[in-house]
C-alpha cells in the first residue's frame, strides 16, 4: 500500500514537471573506507598517518549532468593531486569510481568511459535493476526533504596481503545493503554512479563501504540540457571488463611476489581489503 501511493504521488507530482523540459547539474561526494591491517612493528603514529592518506586518496568529487531520460556522470580531476607510491595509486584504481558514466533511462542501458592501467575502456551494457523498497523515513539533505529506500546488492571483495614476503590474493561476494536518499521535490529518476530507478533525484547513498552524497544542484525547466554519450575507449560489456580487470590484478600479484622473493624482505606483513 505505502509503495502504492508513493507511485500515485509520484506521478501526480511528475506529470507536471516531466511535461516541461527539465535538466540541471549535481555534485557529489564521495568517500570509501577499506579493513587495513598493517604490520605491528610500524610505529602507530606512522600507522595513523598511512591510514589517512589511503582514506584521503579515495575521497572523490563528481558531476552529474541530466535531462529528463539521459545523465553523465563524470569525476572532478583536480589540479593538484597528491601522488602517492605505487601502492597507494593500485588502491585507487581498484577501489568504486568512475571516468565518464552514461546512463540511459529510455532505453535502459549505460556506457562507462574509464581507464584501468593506462588503457581507457568503453563499457557498454544494461542498466542494473535494483528492487528498491520505499521507506517511510524521511530527512532534509539541503533545502531538500528526502525519502528513504533500500535494496540487496551482491558486492565483490578483493583481500590483498603479504605475509613473510609472499603477496597473496582472494576474492569473495559479500550482500551490502543499499540505503539511498531521494527527493520528489526533483522528480527524475536519475542518480550518482550506476544508482537509478528512484522516483526522484537520488542525493545520497551508502553500501555500507561507498557514501556518495550530493552537495550541490542546479535545475533548469526552461532549456533542456544535451547530454553527450562518451565515445573513447576499446568496447567491451561489463562481463569482459571484469575479466579484464581480474586478470590483471593476477599479474600484479605475481610481479609483487616475484619483486619479494628477489628482496629476500622478510615480516614485512599487511593486509587490505577493499570492496568494489
Amino acid at each position: 500500500m505505502r509503495k502504492l501511493f508513493f507511485l500515485m504521488l509520484f506521478i501526480g507530482i511528475g506529470s507536471t514537471a516531466f511535461s516541461q523540459k527539465i535538466s540541471g547539474t549535481a555534485t557529489y561526494k564521495t568517500a570509501s573506507k577499506m579493513d587495513i591491517t598493517l604490520p605491528d612493528n610500524i610505529p602507530p603514529e606512522r600507522k595513523k598517518m598511512i591510514e589517512a592518506r589511503m582514506q584521503k586518496a579515495l575521497q572523490k568529487e563528481f558531476t552529474l549532468e541530466f535531462n529528463r531520460n539521459e545523465s553523465l556522470y563524470t569525476e572532478e580531476i583536480p589540479l593538484e593531486k597528491e601522488g602517492g607510491g605505487r601502492g597507494m595509486r593500485m588502491m585507487t584504481m581498484m577501489t568504486s569510481g568512475t571516468g565518464n558514466m552514461y546512463k540511459n533511462q529510455k532505453e535502459g542501458r549505460y556506457v562507462d568511459e574509464t581507464e584501468f592501467f593506462g588503457k581507457r575502456f568503453l563499457v557498454k551494457d544494461d542498466l542494473e535493476t535494483y528492487e528498491w523498497e520505499l521507506q517511510s523515513e524521511t530527512k532534509t539533505i539541503g533545502n531538500y526533504i528526502c525519502n528513504k529506500a533500500i535494496a540487496k546488492r551482491e558486492q565483490k571483495t578483493l583481500t590483498i596481503s603479504n605475509e613473510d614476503g609472499e603477496m597473496k590474493d582472494s576474492s569473495g561476494v559479500d550482500t551490502s545493503t543499499i540505503v539511498a536518499w531521494y527527493t520528489m521535490q526533483l522528480p527524475i529518476s536519475h542518480g550518482p554512479s550506476n544508482y537509478h530507478g528512484l522516483p526522484g533525484l537520488i542525493l545520497e547513498v551508502n553500501d555500507g563501504t561507498n557514501t556518495i552524497l550530493c552537495t550541490k544542484v542546479s535545475l533548469s525547466t526552461k532549456e533542456e540540457k544535451q547530454i553527450d554519450e562518451p565515445t573513447e575507449g576499446e568496447e567491451v560489456n561489463a562481463e569482459e571488463f571484469e575479466e579484464i580487470t581480474e586478470k590483471k590484478l593476477q599479474e600484479m600479484q605475481r610481479m609483487f611476489k616475484n619483486r619479494g622473493n628477489q628482496g629476500g624482505r622478510q615480516g614485512n606483513g599487511f593486509q587490505i581489503t577493499i570492496s568494489r
